[in-house]
């Protein structure tokens, strides 16, 4: 019991990019040490980037497999499918369930968890997941069923609510940028203060917020270098170093051919 509180307690400290996941802090139980009213996209998030982390410190014979099953759905919804990886995938996949067989109980699997062999020959026919699954519509539910005034009069105060919305905000581009709106709202995280010049200068680091609270701590080595290659993998302001290097190697690769010859 100890040990799913310390999760739980991981969990609800987390801190996530805005509208990345929901606010995981609210589906925390910490008395039962358990998490509830989860939507499907919070298990999306937490099957992909957080099982791996959450259960790291249990035995490798049983991490292992966790981690396997993770990068395994991490790949499968990536934006881009190579028919070379996705052959590896279909190759994988039954050696990682019967890994998970041996340590999760029988009445564990059902048919969901057989559905994952047949997921890569799916998106070898139909193309990148992303395109394909619910979860826009979802939330477009979501928010239709919130403005919901009368029972008796579903469907119309659905299409009043959507037209309120369209109207308003089909008027906020007439009004200026110090007018707050639905259009210029900064995210959940933000604090106030302004950027500093750095912040101004690389888009990456152009979003206002930190969090609710601020903690102050050193990287270690990996933490170090998975940051700043997360940073020169996503700054546009980077890219045409990257063609200089490209350049650069190519050159060399062709000069070192041609002394061969």
């Amino acid at each position: 019991m100890d040990q799913k509180r310390k999760i739980c307690e991981w969990v609800q400290n987390m801190k996530m990019p805005d509208g990345y996941a929901s606010n995981l802090e609210k589906r925390v139980d910490m008395t039962q040490g358990k998490l509830h009213g989860m939507k499907s996209h919070d298990f999306h998030v937490f099957m992909e980037t957080l099982l791996p982390i959450a259960f790291s410190g249990l035995p490798t014979r049983i991490w292992k497999p966790m981690t396997e099953i993770s990068l395994f759905f991490k790949d499968l919804c990536s934006s881009m499918l190579r028919v070379g990886n996705l052959d590896r995938m279909h190759q994988n996949i039954p050696v990682i369930t019967s890994k998970l067989e041996k340590i999760l109980p029988p009445e564990f699997f059902d048919v969901m968890e057989h559905l994952p062999i047949h997921l890569a020959e799916e998106a070898r026919l139909g193309g990148p997941v992303h395109c394909r699954w619910m979860y826009p519509f979802e939330r477009t539910i979501s928010k239709s069923k919130r403005g919901i005034k009368q029972k008796h009069r579903v469907e119309g105060s659905i299409c009043e609510a959507y037209l309120a919305k369209e109207t308003t905000h089909f008027c906020s581009y007439y009004f200026g940028d110090a007018v707050p709106c639905l259009r210029n709202r900064p995210n959940r995280h933000f604090e106030g203060g302004e950027n500093d010049a750095l912040a101004k200068q690389i888009s990456i680091f152009n979003r206002p917020g930190s969090g609710s609270k601020k903690r102050t701590r050193e990287f270690n080595d990996m933490e170090s270098k998975s940051t700043s290659i997360h940073v020169l993998l996503n700054c546009p302001e980077v890219q045409r170093y990257y063609e200089y290097l490209n350049e650069d190697i190519l050159r060399a690769i062709s000069t070192c051919k041609r002394s061969e010859v």
